[in-house]
């Protein structure tokens, strides 16, 4: 199951409530609350033709003046009966925060802000339309919408929606064989300073090589943490430019650490009297620098702050 980002969503809604709002009243007065309540048998049917052109849509029932539940709850096709925590007809929902806020406005449509939905505990947003019943009573026409499937509408995401898990997949894999690479390092990195410990062979030249690997095995480690961290566990917006920013700076860090450390290496086994990698560790050394002079420029200039 794809990682959900709540306080991303919540942003989200902030940035667009405006035209949430708008959209969303625009789909509940498209809807005919009489017809709707006098044919309870067509729920169905309604909440199919909403959802096959608004894909965020989840369920679909109307409620009493007193707050009681006076039809199933529809539920369009995304929504399996499992997912519904709760009872449907003659439920009371008098507490809830889309009944209370549609009896006190004076307006006809009412949209909530986002909460826990209490029938599939995700975030949800209610549109709520009151109208006058055939007996003349007070009515109230309900929708709730998945508020994580609305911003992807919006943001125009639905199809990399679907295909982010076959993304999220190779980029497990990916993030798996480098931790077991780094995991083969450290092994040949430990086998080698048991033959140091034990044998006493070439015993400065060996530790070297030992530190070597255990860098590499470090730096490829952190190469796959990264990938499965950024790419897997965590939730990115591809549409703002902080999330890129900190995936490369991540990139950036672990690979000039790599780098210093490789550079400083060289130059104590040249110490030890092998001067032939001096120069190499030189010009490692001012890569390394560079490296994290042009990632200071990059995040100076990305800085949303700046």
């Amino acid at each position: 199951m794809t990682p959900r980002n709540y306080l991303y969503l919540l942003k989200k809604y902030d940035e667009y409530q405006p035209q949430i709002d708008r959209l969303l009243e625009s789909i509940v007065t498209t809807l005919a609350p009489n017809k709707i309540a006098s044919s309870p048998e067509d729920l169905g049917q309604v909440v199919d033709k909403l959802y096959k052109s608004y894909p965020f849509v989840e369920l679909l029932y109307c409620l009493d003046e007193q707050g009681m539940q006076t039809t199933d709850s529809a539920a369009a096709p995304g929504i399996a009966d499992s997912k519904r925590r709760e009872a449907g007809l003659g439920s009371d929902r008098s507490n809830r925060v889309y009944y209370s806020a549609a009896r006190d406005n004076h307006r006809a449509i009412t949209v909530t802000s986002p909460y826990l939905s209490s029938a599939t505990h995700q975030l949800a947003l209610s549109a709520v339309q009151r109208f006058t019943d055939a007996s003349g009573k007070v009515s109230y026409l309900v929708i709730n919408f998945n508020l994580e499937k609305l911003i992807s509408f919006l943001n125009g995401d639905e199809l990399r929606r679907q295909i982010h898990p076959l993304f999220q997949v190779v980029y497990g894999i990916i993030g798996v064989l480098l931790v077991l690479v780094s995991g083969l390092l450290l092994y040949s990195a430990g086998s080698s300073l048991f033959e140091v410990i034990y044998k006493h062979t070439n015993t400065a030249t060996q530790a070297f090589s030992t530190v070597i690997l255990i860098t590499l095995g470090l730096a490829i480690f952190d190469l796959g943490k990264t990938i499965l961290e950024e790419e897997v566990l965590l939730h990115k917006d591809i549409h703002h430019q902080g999330s890129s920013r900190r995936t490369i700076s991540r990139f950036m860090s672990a690979i000039v650490i790599a780098v210093s450390i490789e550079s400083l290496l060289l130059m104590f086994k040249s110490l030890l009297g092998d001067a032939t990698h001096l120069n190499s560790a030189v010009w490692m050394l001012m890569a390394a620098v560079a490296l994290l002079v042009g990632l200071g420029i990059y995040l100076k200039l990305t800085n949303d702050k700046a």
